[in-house]
């Protein structure tokens, strides 16, 4: 019970609401995250942190650039329910993409 609880207090907040739609179609780099949620860098790796040690997000290290994505498919189920859908980004960096 703790663990859903700690889930969902993860996600009763709109700047991680948007990370999560940001990653709602895949993995993305911390680089294109941020500008997507519009917040400044450290405003979004704190976020990112929350939603990681809360179970919500998973993430992966490529040499400089940290990967992230949504551990669990019922995070996604749980985002639909609440008729939050995925946000379309754009953003990418060159630098990533070598990474990927």
């Amino acid at each position: 019970m703790q663990g859903r609880i700690k889930l969902l207090k993860a996600l009763a907040d709109e700047t991680r609401i948007t990370i999560v739609q940001c990653l709602m179609d895949g993995e993305r780099c911390a680089c294109a995250i941020v500008p997507a949620v519009g917040k400044a860098q450290p405003t979004v790796s704190r976020h990112l942190r929350i939603l990681e040690e809360a179970g919500v997000l998973e993430s992966r290290r490529a040499g400089v650039n940290i990967w992230y994505r949504i551990r669990s498919k019922q995070t996604i189920q749980i985002m639909e329910i609440l008729g939050i859908q995925k946000i379309e980004t754009e953003v990418t960096c060159e630098e990533c993409e070598h990474d990927e």
